[in-house]
């Protein structure tokens, strides 16, 4: 994957599919095109956690991977899903906002899966992060033990989402509707993020 022109962030520890705290601040959103344009804020107050540190850390979080899905259709339609098309939309802002993410979805996991390999370890970000240090010299000052929390937030996101189960990928629940959307938007490498064949794909 011609990846070498991007530049990776590996800042997403802030915390995995962050359901309940995105679901709190996108009902305060009145207007999804103002905020997707920057003209609309949202009090720091709505995201449920006590520390103030931790609503602003958290606020930014949720506001950078909403913004980088960056389409006011999933936005507005989002308190609309359940459980699991919110999560769908949520990690398809995850991949679009750190795209070292969607590449280790693409480049590791779906290999592993599709060579019947479905164990997934902390130790397959980290061996992913250190391969692509080689292209990537913003990952160079990372240290292993920054690299080691980014594996486990990245396997608590698939946990989150559904794909992992005891260090297991696993076929998730999916709503077609919300792929159906990100496919219109012409992203249709999400359905190999989330692991779906050719059959699969085409029901979409």
């Amino acid at each position: 994957m011609a990846d070498n022109k991007i530049k990776y962030s590996t800042a997403f520890t802030a915390g995995a599919l962050l359901l309940r705290e995105t679901e709190a601040f996108i009902t305060e959103i009145k207007d999804f095109e103002a905020f997707l344009n920057g003209n609309e804020n949202i009090d720091i107050n709505v995201i449920p956690v006590n520390s103030e540190s931790s609503k602003k850390r958290l606020k930014n979080e949720i506001e950078k991977r909403l913004l980088a899905i960056d389409n006011e259709n999933l936005l507005h339609q989002f308190s609309s899903y359940d459980k699991n098309g919110k999560n769908l939309i949520l990690f398809y802002g995850i991949c679009k906002c750190y795209p070292i993410i969607k590449h280790f979805m693409l480049e590791m996991v779906l290999s592993k899966w599709k060579n019947l390999d479905v164990e997934l370890e902390v130790n397959d970000l980290s061996n992913f992060i250190y391969r692509k240090r080689d292209f990537h010299p913003e990952l160079e000052k990372i240290t292993d033990k920054t690299i080691y929390k980014c594996g486990q937030v990245v396997l608590k996101m698939l946990k989150d989402l559904g794909l992992l189960n005891k260090n297991k990928l696993h076929k998730i629940i999916i709503n077609k509707e919300v792929l159906r959307n990100i496919v219109s938007i012409g992203d249709n490498w999400f359905l190999d993020v989330i692991l779906l064949n050719e059959t699969e794909k085409q029901e979409i």
